[in-house]
């Protein structure tokens, strides 16, 4: 599933960031210096700031999200996001080159190195009855 698109590069314009418990979102609040307006940002899901550019990340990363204290559990979902987006390096660039696609392909290259390995050892013939396979192992031949 594709995630929502991200504005980009709005650091230089960034004020703050809270979360609103009235539509239960993460709100990014922007002032243009040039033109004087304010504008904002709604991130309704945490996880549509894994599109935000690498210094983006550093900044929502640097000035840590407000919040009421009754929502310290659903803001820090969203703090949290960046936090590891931060951490791993991750973010609207560099998504497919992070560490986790290399870790899910040692993973999958172990596995399958290992059912081979399996296979060529355990040696076993299969019969087919009915709808039924029986795994025989033949010890006993010489």
């Amino acid at each position: 599933m594709p995630l929502h698109a991200m504005e980009q590069d709005f650091h230089e314009d960034f004020q703050g960031w809270l979360y609103n418990q009235s539509t239960a979102e993460a709100v990014i609040s922007l002032y243009d210096k040039k033109t004087g307006e304010t504008r904002r940002i709604n991130v309704l899901d945490p996880m549509w700031l894994v599109n935000c550019s690498k210094k983006d990340i550093d900044c929502l990363f640097f000035n840590k999200i407000v919040y009421d204290g009754p929502d310290k559990a659903q803001a820090q979902q969203y703090q949290k996001m960046v936090n590891l987006c931060f951490a791993k390096d991750t973010n609207s660039v560099r998504y497919w080159e992070t560490k986790f696609r290399d870790i899910e392909l040692e993973e999958f290259l172990k596995k399958e190195k290992g059912s081979e390995k399996f296979k060529k050892i355990r040696g076993e013939k299969t019969f087919h009855i009915s709808e039924f396979a029986l795994l025989y192992k033949f010890s006993w031949c010489p």
